[in-house]
């Protein structure tokens, strides 16, 4: 379930980062899990160099068991924390082509995981930008976690985010594709798994309101059964 909620930060972070540098920005976010129930928030801040440089970090909390179809922020568990490096830069004279390789360190009470990966993005316009990414996953199992008979794993994850920006218009819209390749049990049956989202938001000054809705598997890892996750959040740029 950790993953799901870095993927989120990433979202974000890949969008954030198509900003002019050197800014910043902080971000909250609630998501609603439709099968399960689960509601799970987060706070991000990130900070972008005109260098390249980019720091991100984010806290993350989800609900108590029990407390299924609820949002109520005093019954919240802490569910970890994040922190990333990256750094973008154009290594082609086409300066509209872009590399952005990053380390992500993420620790919560049943992992410890580092996380290295590189983005490829190439802005066709200010209209339309798209970005594929590589990444590969250490998990290291906290004691509670191995209790659980969970051991240490590695994963692959490949991302596609392509993003449209109508001229005239404050809307944004993305749609971001995941292809994950797991080295445990993730969804009917198997190791592999997928997630399509699509998001539109609204650039009001430096406010960014947004929603989005992923098509997500389901609670059963044996079975094909799939679910739908709702997002709706903030971003303050600056």
């Amino acid at each position: 379930m950790r993953k799901l909620y870095f993927l989120s930060s990433v979202l974000l972070a890949a969008s954030a980062a198509q900003a002019e540098m050197p800014h910043g920005y902080l971000n909250w976010q609630n998501e609603f899990y439709e099968k399960t129930g689960a509601y799970n928030d987060r706070v991000q801040m990130g900070m972008f160099f005109q260098n390249g440089l980019g720091f991100i970090g984010e806290l993350r909390y989800n609900t108590k068991e029990g407390k299924a179809n609820s949002w109520d922020p005093s019954s919240f568990n802490s569910n970890g924390q994040g922190f990333s490096v990256l750094y973008r830069f154009n290594p082609l004279e086409d300066k509209k082509f872009w590399l952005e390789p990053m380390f992500w360190l993420d620790s919560s009470e049943y992992w410890s995981t580092y996380e290295y990966g590189v983005t490829a993005g190439y802005n066709f316009s200010k209209v339309w930008r798209a970005s594929l990414r590589y990444r590969y996953d250490m998990d290291k199992a906290t004691a509670k976690s191995q209790s659980y008979g969970n051991e240490d794993r590695n994963n692959q994850r490949w991302d596609l985010w392509v993003d449209y920006r109508p001229e005239g218009t404050n809307f944004q819209y993305q749609l971001n594709a995941i292809y994950y390749d797991n080295e445990y049990l993730t969804w009917r049956n198997g190791n592999q798994n997928y997630r399509l989202t699509m998001r539109v938001g609204y650039q009001w000054g430096a406010w960014f309101p947004y929603a989005s809705i992923s098509d997500e598997k389901g609670p059963d890892k044996t079975s094909s059964n799939r679910q739908v996750l709702y997002r709706v959040g903030l971003t303050y740029s600056f």
